[in-house]
């Protein structure tokens, strides 16, 4: 998995004609928009009803596997 770190109206691509953008940022909710073509399916995969992701003692959740550095706290 690859996690970087973005600000609000900072982008990053994925291939060559996916391009996410920061948004907004508030609280624990990041809002991303995307670009890319129609023929690129775009699906939601959401938390079951009632759960909130696990956060861990660094504010990040579970899925970080030993190893991986999470990106810097500011």
């Amino acid at each position: 998995m690859l996690v970087i770190s973005r600000r609000i109206g900072e982008s990053f691509v994925i291939g060559d004609d996916i391009t996410a953008t920061v948004v907004d940022i508030t609280g624990e909710k990041v809002v991303l928009g995307l670009d890319a073509p129609r023929s690129v399916q775009i699906v939601r995969v959401e938390p079951p009803a009632g759960e909130k992701p696990a956060i861990n003692e660094r504010g990040y959740g579970r899925q970080y596997k030993k190893g991986l550095r999470p990106p810097p706290k500011k």
